[in-house]
């Protein structure tokens, strides 16, 4: 009887172990439940497609985080206030570091990916563009080109359309020669475009006292106000665009052009030029609590979220996210023998300068320099 009884107590020993067992691998053998913390934050609208992908859902909860994301323009985020955010991800870093300094945070913030601002255009404009030395491709690696210089001539003489060389479409390309941005009150891509214009205003230097942002305001102000009444957001922008009822030159980030390669639902006749002189848009996360803080660590660090930031067309920050944007690149390349345009992996390699972007008290006088009667 006490062997019988011995047998039954092991059985039911080695039954509960197995039912442990059986239990712990629906999470992950030998691993207990991940903890999710549930973040609330802001981010440019550029990054809500990012935040909403399930991939993307997935790479995050791996680490313990779930976000839910409002997309509000970048300069509006210091307005809209962060009270009960855990984080703030702007497109750029003068905006962050206006949340940062509201906030009374001393930290780095980090910035885990960025991207270059391009132009958009057509292919019947590109050409336009081409025959009146505004726009050259460089033969072997295909990449168009966009002359800023000659461009800002070109508005400072008052130049329209009809004055470049003729378009085989008589009426397709008229009126006012400028580039259509958002708001830079509120958006991060229109504020660059200030401050892209304004360096190039000083003579390819940056703007640092207010006694230049008022010798410039007149030429800046030319060339930013007479596109009229500015959306505010890049996203509207560039839906725009695609939708093919936006303007003949658009300015957007480079993600969004590549974003759309990728997916493979790039316009036709869609072509993608880089500014001669660019500047490039930081997307800079400002960690409010830490969980905001572990956010932006994971963003910058973590391998598999690295790669989905490149499938949505960013440039991660780092040696390993360069490396892993141009062997992304390559690939494209390799899959489309004859691309509609071509990316530029080293910006310096294709000879395209950077502009710097001013201290956030410049930047704040040169926007506000536009709302004045030019």
């Amino acid at each position: 009887m006490k062997r019988v009884i011995g047998v039954l107590t092991v059985l039911l020993v080695l039954g509960g172990l197995a039912f442990a067992v059986l239990n712990r691998t629906k999470d992950g053998p030998g691993k207990d439940p991940v903890k999710v913390a549930t973040l609330t934050g802001m981010v440019g609208s550029e990054k809500g497609p990012f935040f909403g992908d399930q991939r993307v859902k997935d790479a995050l909860k791996a680490k313990g985080l779930a976000v839910s994301a409002q997309s509000v323009g970048s300069w509006q985020m210091g307005n809209v206030g962060t009270k009960g955010m855990d984080f703030a991800f702007p497109s750029s870093q003068p905006p962050a570091e206006q949340i940062k300094k509201q906030n009374g945070l001393t930290d780095v913030p980090p910035r885990p990916f960025y991207s270059p601002l391009v132009i958009l255009a057509h292919r019947t404009t590109a050409e336009v563009l081409l025959r009146s030395g505004l726009a050259k491709q460089d033969e072997a690696s295909k990449v168009w080109t966009f002359a800023m210089d000659p461009f800002l001539d070109n508005v400072a003489a008052k130049k329209r359309w009809e004055d470049l060389a003729p378009t085989d479409r008589p009426g397709e390309l008229s009126g006012k020669l400028f580039l259509t941005t958002t708001n830079p009150d509120t958006s991060s891509s229109g504020a660059l475009y200030v401050a892209m214009l304004a360096y190039l205003l000083n003579q390819h230097q940056s703007v640092t006292d207010r006694a230049t942002v008022d010798r410039i305001a007149p030429a800046l102000q030319e060339a930013v106000n007479r596109q009229g009444q500015m959306k505010n957001s890049t996203e509207e922008v560039f839906v725009d665009f695609v939708s093919n009822t936006g303007g003949p030159l658009v300015l957007a980030y480079e993600s969004q052009a590549l974003d759309l390669t990728f997916k493979s639902k790039t316009p036709p006749d869609m072509v993608m030029l880089y500014p001669d002189t660019t500047i490039v848009s930081d997307h800079t996360l400002v960690g409010l609590t830490d969980g905001g803080r572990k956010l932006g660590q994971v963003l910058t660090d973590d391998a598999d979220l690295r790669k989905l930031e490149v499938d949505f067309g960013f440039r991660p920050s780092g040696t390993a996210g360069s490396a892993e944007f141009a062997q992304r690149v390559q690939q494209l390349k390799n899959g489309q023998p004859e691309p509609k345009f071509a990316f530029a992996p080293d910006l310096g390699a294709a000879r395209i300068k950077q502009a710097t972007v001013p201290e956030t008290s410049i930047m704040s006088d040169l926007v506000d320099a536009l709302k004045q009667k030019g």
